[in-house]
């Protein structure tokens, strides 16, 4: 019984041995697994160089307007309210007397420049927006030639933060904008 003991023994264990895999077949297995890894790392890799570039596509093709692009919207508007004015609300010389007829604005229409105040009389204002916000819309006649001018005063949004100062000509009218605190002026005249 001994020997059929290990007979049976040596049987299984031939057995095993000749089901167990060889060094060839296990570095097969081995190569087969490292490509599969490549091959999900090159996959990962891919699908995040989609995710970024849909991510860039769309931050190009959704994005806010520039700058620039404001300034000209903001330019074109006033001249487009200074070339074809609507009636005043209020006539006066006196900012304060017109600044109360446009007390919905909370924000003072006096302007920053002293200069400006000076060089310019005030013959009176109404309301007006520019780019959907409440706005001053005052008129005005340079002191000295009598040539009539629109000053714009609106306090400052977000769409306005870049808004970029300076002089521009619009269908006819030259618009200089400029800011002073929270609010952006624009001052149009038809040279």
């Amino acid at each position: 019984m001994a020997d059929d003991m290990n007979n049976l023994d040596q049987g299984l264990g031939d057995y095993y041995r000749s089901r167990c895999l060889g060094p060839d077949r296990i570095a097969a297995i081995e190569a087969s697994v490292l490509r599969t890894r490549r091959i999900e790392r090159v996959a990962r890799m891919s699908a995040l160089a989609v995710a970024v570039s849909v991510a860039i596509i769309a931050a190009v093709w959704l994005r806010p307007e520039s700058g620039a692009d404001r300034t000209r919207q903001i330019v074109a508007e006033i001249a487009r309210n200074h070339l074809e004015p609507g009636r005043l609300a209020v006539e006066s010389d006196q900012y304060s007397v017109v600044e109360e007829a446009l007390r919905e604005l909370e924000f003072p229409i006096r302007p920053d420049r002293e200069g400006l105040v000076a060089t310019f009389g005030l013959v009176g204002g109404r309301y007006c927006s520019i780019l959907g916000s409440p706005a001053a819309q005052l008129q005005m006649v340079h002191r000295q030639s009598g040539v009539a001018y629109s000053l714009y005063v609106v306090r400052m949004t977000d769409d306005m933060d870049n808004v970029g100062p300076g002089t521009y000509q619009q269908d006819g009218a030259r618009v200089e904008l400029w800011t002073g605190g929270e609010l952006l002026y624009g001052l149009a005249n038809r040279p």
